[in-house]
């Protein structure tokens, strides 16, 4: 017999020593009926009132358009006597009182917010030609897109597709990225929140404008997840980029606390824009993308699902809140949702979104304030700077839109 012959037999003889001692052992063991592993509980259903929350938007946006009045400015924050802050047309946020107002006729169908909505979209006309910063998508994206997507009128649609031109006119082919602002400051800067800027070139290709816009946009959201998301899933707001090379000249911020910090806002604008440029590109680097930035939300946010300011403030949690960060992280994460087959990711980042309108719903109305706006206690930047702890009108926006997916789903 071979030394290999050997071998095998040795192996053979040891399995069925091991084969026979457990027969034996389950011939001794007591015959017992299995026990049966309950199923979890399910979690009880939560009771969003979807309904009742537009009725409540449709009193404020109409008390609103009483305080405004002129199509030509457009609500920003709530002071604190009860009135908007306004801004003009150029502003990057002036675009979102449109985009509030187009949410209510699509919910109601109701002709006096068509009218509203019209108004405050034609004061926007002439941002469609400003090529001086990449806000422009801010700007047309909520009040023509939505224009265009409530009526179908292609006059709307044509200004889409004429902003989209202007916006990519920013593309730089040498590093595939839009530059956001021309900054003495910085060289080449972009910012984790213009991935929600970036869709309107994605809308406009989609719309008959040129198709190397899709690809531009894309090329775009893949180098802000190179530069701006962390290893840790924390977003960085502002990255500046060597305009020749592309390479990252440093980690900066406009609105939070530091280049190092985490500000929340951005964070959940990005959670948003990589679901738009996975729902136009298909591309998995942004559906992951989206799951590192949602699972460090999960991770960082408070008990209530509404995160502090800048997830790294040391003052926690003796600081302030940002609604409008949780309304765009909920809008961002049922946005994806709507795209993910069933499974254990779209049930995670559902009831994550899920849990966030809860809680917006349920404490941070502005019911019993003298607040213009639909939701309290947002953050434009900084504590101590202009908007901080109240209403601002891109919250109330992605509420609005959030709620509105919220419900389509649940239907």
């Amino acid at each position: 017999m071979s030394k290999g012959d050997r071998s095998m037999k040795k192996v053979v003889q040891v399995h069925w020593l091991l084969i026979s001692a457990l027969c034996a052992a389950l011939a001794c063991a007591p015959s017992e009926t299995p026990q049966k592993t309950e199923a979890p509980a399910p979690k009880p259903a939560k009771n969003i009132p979807v309904d009742e929350i537009f009725a409540y938007a449709g009193q404020q946006l109409a008390k609103s358009v009483e305080l405004v009045r002129d199509g030509d400015k457009f609500p920003f924050y709530a002071e604190n006597d009860g009135t908007w802050k306004t801004m003009d047309s150029s502003w990057w946020c002036s675009g979102f009182f449109a985009g509030c107002l187009w949410l209510m006729y699509e919910k109601t169908g109701d002709e006096v917010w068509k009218t509203h909505a019209d108004k405050w979209t034609k004061g926007m006309e002439k941002e469609q030609y400003i090529k001086a910063d990449a806000d422009i998508g801010y700007r047309i994206i909520n009040s023509y897109g939505n224009a265009y997507a409530a009526t179908g009128d292609n006059q709307y649609g044509k200004v889409v597709v004429k902003a989209a031109e202007s916006l990519a006119s920013r593309y730089s082919p040498k590093i595939g990225c839009v530059k956001a602002y021309d900054m003495d400051q910085w060289k080449f800067p972009i910012l984790i929140d213009h991935m929600m800027n970036i869709e309107l070139m994605f809308m406009g290709a989609r719309m008959g404008g040129d198709p190397r816009w899709k690809d531009q946009a894309e090329q775009h959201g893949l180098n802000t997840i190179r530069t701006c998301i962390r290893p840790d899933g924390s977003s960085i707001q502002v990255v500046d980029l060597d305009p020749e090379t592309g390479a990252k000249i440093k980690d900066d911020t406009l609105c939070g606390l530091s280049g190092d910090s985490a500000w929340s806002r951005g964070h959940g604008e990005g959670i948003y824009g990589m679901a738009i440029a996975y729902r136009e590109t298909r591309n998995p680097k942004f559906l992951d993308a989206f799951k590192v930035l949602a699972d460090y939300y999960i991770a960082n946010v408070p008990a209530d699902y509404v995160p502090y300011w800048d997830f790294k403030d040391p003052n926690i949690p003796n600081t302030i809140r940002d609604s409008s960060a949780a309304s765009m992280t909920a809008d961002g994460l049922l946005e994806m949702c709507a795209q993910l087959p069933e499974g254990p990711d779209k049930a995670k980042y559902f009831e994550l979104a899920e849990n966030i309108l809860d809680s917006l719903c349920s404490n941070y109305l502005t019911k019993g304030t003298n607040r213009p706006g639909i939701l309290d206690h947002g953050s434009f930047q900084t504590p101590e700077k202009m908007g901080a702890d109240t209403s601002l009108i891109f919250g109330d926006y992605n509420f609005l839109s959030a709620l509105k997916k919220y419900k389509a789903m649940k239907m």
